[in-house]
C-alpha cells in the first residue's frame, strides 16, 4: 500500500475509483471490441490528466 503513494512538494496521495458500467435492463453490450475501444479511451483519457490506471 506504500508503494501506492503518490508524493508531492506539500501533499501525499492515493485516490482509487472503481467504475461500474450499468446499462438499461442490464443488456449484455460489452463485448470484446466496445471493452478494448473503453480500456483505450480510459488509459488514453489518463495520460492527458496525468493520472495511472491499474
Amino acid at each position: 500500500m506504500k508503494e501506492d503513494l503518490i508524493y508531492y512538494r506539500t501533499c501525499v496521495c492515493n485516490i482509487n475509483y472503481h467504475m461500474v458500467w450499468s446499462v438499461k435492463y442490464r443488456r449484455k453490450i460489452l463485448n470484446s471490441e466496445i471493452e478494448e475501444y473503453l480500456k483505450e479511451l480510459v488509459q488514453q483519457i489518463a495520460e492527458d490528466k496525468g493520472f495511472t490506471v491499474h
